[in-house]
């Protein structure tokens, strides 16, 4: 049986690191959260997301996925709720993260944060900005669904339709749908208690859906890696 190609950094041997990055080095960054996500779906939701979203880019266009960060900007609202690391201690590890993977020998870092507020979005772009400013590397900061922001089949939402949906293509046997079978999601302070904000899932996400939407932002994702290589292969080549 043929063996899936390893995409993975923790994954990999030494010699197999060292081919991916001469073949295509690009990393990818997932981050996230440790946070509530309904009560039928995990509380790590944002960076499995996150996580998964780049090993499909990664498997489909090259370049290695670096581990699963939970750590960045939370909140204590609901039960589970990491309240977070301070804001200076995020952007560093960020930027400690991206400048470590360039001395590695990547050449380009895209940052993908499956916790999509703008704060998680500028602490990743302080790490783009640090490996960037020689013109010797380049980087991206962005929310997974940043690249899709016009595609009907795309969405970011709190544990509603899509990420209900990404959950099920990915890890279904994370997913308790019969836990929010009474929800009130009719009312704002229905959607507040439930910690659910968008489409209701029970109505609108599924499998099919996920899959689908993962597809496209992988490929976007992927499609811009190859961009910001040859940019960069490019000015090097003039």
């Amino acid at each position: 049986m043929a063996r899936t190609k390893k995409v993975q950094y923790e994954e990999m041997l030494p010699h197999e690191l060292e081919a991916a990055i001469k073949e295509f080095p690009v990393a990818y960054v997932p981050v996230g959260s440790l946070e509530w996500h309904g009560r039928h779906l995990p509380l790590g939701n944002d960076t499995l997301k996150a996580h998964a979203i780049c090993v499909t880019a990664a498997r489909k266009h090259g370049g290695v996925v670096v581990p699963g960060t939970y750590w960045g900007h939370m909140g204590h609202w609901k039960p589970g709720c990491h309240p977070g690391i301070s804001p200076d201690l995020v952007d560093r590890l960020y930027t400690e993260i991206f400048k470590g993977l360039v001395t590695v020998g990547f050449r380009v870092v895209i940052g993908v944060t499956g916790h999509d507020v703008q704060q998680q979005v500028d602490s990743l772009r302080k790490g783009v900005e640090a490996i960037s400013a020689d013109g010797k590397a380049a980087g991206l900061a962005m929310m997974e669904g940043s690249l899709n922001e016009n595609d009907p089949d795309v969405g970011m939402d709190h544990a509603a339709k899509w990420e209900t949906a990404y959950m099920m293509f990915f890890r279904p046997e994370l997913v308790e749908m019969d836990r929010i079978a009474r929800e009130n999601l009719e009312t704002e302070e229905g959607h507040k208690e439930a910690g659910i904000w968008g489409f209701d899932p029970r109505k609108h996400a599924s499998r099919e859906v996920g899959g689908k939407a993962v597809e496209k932002m992988a490929d976007a994702i992927g499609r811009k890696a190859q961009e910001l290589l040859g940019r960069l292969e490019g000015a090097t080549s003039a």
